[in-house]
């Protein structure tokens, strides 16, 4: 080509003046020129086995395509059922967790009203538990259980206290004497697991004769071994017996029991629990503390008594009153007024101590049929007492529930 521009109308003149080109061949010519060509004959017969190659191949390339497939798809099945499974384990999981959790809630919300229905059915020994004496009015719903329980050779008075329900299911008929009530609880005292000695109930039988109680002994009952064994003996017969006159200890004839110690055994003269002996502190091995009557000699009267509270008469137990407490003591029809030569301020003193101090007085005073009135003191009000008041006479010693 040169370098002449071209138009379209010149290449159209151009095109137009080339002359027509017509092949004036018939159609079985052509075909039969074609037919005639090696080309055209070498590509036809190859054409079947082309085709026969292309079925031979055909299965294994479907097989090939097919494990491609499916190693494109089992990951990501097994991935989805991997997922679906653990989707469910998770369900399942916090089927379980939320299971567990409503449980603990419920059984928390069974607890929280178990310990709110107890606490309620309580809350009036609440301030007797924190002390050693519980008063008429907290024994609501309450039956009293006294019994003397022993520690090395110490007796100590315990009030066990029964639910109304149980005593009302244990006793249809309504109020009982000490010694039904002895015969059916004493046995469920757990002793050594609160710290005593393993005591109750008697050896041999506690039976009921109107005013008087028999107690039948075999002969190796073991009360007489010595004088501190029948000393224990005879102080918890007294702080067991409230309600009768005297306890007479039998042999199995019925006869009135040999003891070593002192030959024939005399009866017991009951006075209802009250030992004319001062209180004072006992401390178990446990870190638990009594308030207990102690002293070999009994004490005339109830002025000597207060007195003496001050001093310890052996090494078992402690003084509740300190020496430097001085006080003058007045009886006067039944009520024994104690006035602290100087303002005692019970607060200056130990909780625990404070509230010993008022009792210790208390308790003995009720030894001796007696209640008391404090004065000089700088509180008016001390834990759950008026000491603008008389106090109380106390209606149970060392209080504590009787296990279930």
């Amino acid at each position: 080509m040169t370098e002449e521009k071209w138009d379209e109308g010149k290449i159209e003149k151009l095109l137009d003046s080339m002359p027509d080109v017509q092949d004036q061949r018939s159609k079985s010519e052509i075909l039969d020129r074609l037919r005639k060509d090696e080309r055209l004959q070498h590509s036809e017969r190859s054409l079947p086995n082309r085709r026969k190659s292309l079925v031979k191949w055909m299965p294994a390339v479907v097989t090939v395509a097919a494990v491609l497939v499916l190693s494109l798809l089992i990951p990501s099945m097994l991935r989805n059922e991997e997922g679906a499974m653990n989707d469910e384990a998770a369900e399942s999981q916090n089927m379980k967790m939320r299971t567990f959790e409503d449980n603990s809630q419920e059984k928390a919300m069974d607890a929280s009203s178990s310990e709110q229905a107890e606490s309620a059915a309580i809350s009036s020994l609440d301030m007797a538990a924190q002390s050693h004496i519980v008063l008429a009015d907290e024994l609501a719903g309450y039956h009293p259980f006294r019994i003397g329980l022993t520690h090395e050779a110490h007796v100590i008075p315990i009030t066990f206290l029964i639910s109304e329900e149980r005593f009302a299911q244990d006793f249809p008929g309504g109020e009982q004497d000490s010694v039904r009530i002895y015969n059916r609880y004493a046995s469920e005292i757990p002793e050594e697991e609160l710290g005593f000695d393993d005591y109750h109930p008697y050896i041999g039988g506690i039976i009921d004769a109107v005013d008087d109680i028999n107690h039948q002994v075999p002969p190796d009952h073991g009360y007489d071994m010595s004088s501190s064994a029948l000393e224990v003996y005879n102080n918890t017969v007294i702080e067991t017996f409230t309600d009768h006159q005297r306890l007479n200890t039998i042999d199995e004839k019925g006869n009135p029991a040999t003891f070593d110690q002192v030959g024939t055994k005399e009866p017991i003269p009951l006075t209802a629990g009250k030992r004319p002996l001062p209180y004072y502190k006992y401390s178990m091995p446990t870190g638990a503390t009594y308030l207990v009557p102690s002293g070999g000699i009994p004490f005339d009267d109830v002025e000597s008594a207060l007195q003496a509270m001050k001093e310890s008469p052996n090494d078992l137990v402690d003084v509740i009153v300190p020496e430097t407490v001085d006080y003058d003591i007045e009886v006067t029809k039944g009520i024994v007024t104690i006035s602290f030569k100087e303002p005692l301020d019970l607060e200056g003193m130990e909780p625990d101590a404070a509230t010993d101090l008022i009792e210790g007085f208390m308790l003995t005073a009720n030894n001796y049929d007696m209640v008391v009135k404090l004065n000089h003191t700088v509180q008016d009000h001390y834990s759950k007492y008026d000491l603008t008041e008389v106090l109380p006479e106390p209606a149970g010693v060392n209080p504590m529930l009787l296990p279930e």
